[in-house]
């Protein structure tokens, strides 16, 4: 299931840039004019939910998160240029019958056009995993309960203050320990996102 939610949002990812080179431009605008004027500052909290570790262990939980994104440390007029700059993002994961975590990080923002962008992020996370030589068989492995989060999004702006972003997390505990092949969740959902 898990295969299934990636080719899914890879297609939803390939497909992004062809939708966007058909929405048109206004007459004159270049798809990477500089800006006319300086964005504001802005910053973002998101809440949404996801489907828990789709095909695997814990699967068919419902995970609920909530995100801050912080503005770009820097601002470009050249949105190229911006693309490399990162917002850091705060937030966390919540599962009333499974793995819980939190996370901090850098997010990258790409604008395909006004109203689409794509995201990665990454960052470090802390979870509440199960995590010892027994663990419950409805429950993931972790192997330990510190690890990285790494994400794929793809979003679209309603609006001048609303988004909605779909996402792909993956909790990773690679390397903390060998025993029974420990496995961070993956989750796949939406969040709904509104900058002020």
């Amino acid at each position: 299931m898990v295969r299934v939610a990636l080719l899914v949002l890879a297609g939803m990812m390939a497909a992004a840039p062809a939708w966007a080179q058909s929405q048109p431009l206004p007459a004159g605008v270049s798809n990477y004019a500089p800006a006319t004027e300086t964005p504001p500052l802005s910053w973002e909290a998101r809440i949404g939910a996801a489907a828990a570790n789709p095909g695997g262990r814990e699967s068919g939980l419902l995970n609920f998160s909530g995100e801050v994104v912080t503005p770009r440390v820097a601002t470009l007029n050249d949105r190229f240029s911006a693309a490399f700059v990162p917002r850091f993002h705060l937030g966390s994961s919540v599962n009333f019958n499974g793995t819980r975590y939190a996370y901090a990080g850098a997010t990258w923002t790409v604008d395909l056009t006004k109203a689409v962008f794509v995201e990665a992020s990454l960052g470090a996370a802390l979870n509440d995993g199960k995590t010892g030589a027994v663990v419950p068989e409805n429950r993931l492995n972790v192997g330990c309960n510190s690890g990285s989060r790494e994400a794929a999004a793809l979003g679209f702006r309603l609006n001048d203050r609303w988004s909605l972003v779909a996402t792909l997390e993956h909790f990773s505990t690679a390397g903390c320990s060998d025993r029974d092949k420990p496995r961070g969740p993956a989750n796949f959902g939406a969040k709904l996102g509104y900058t002020f």
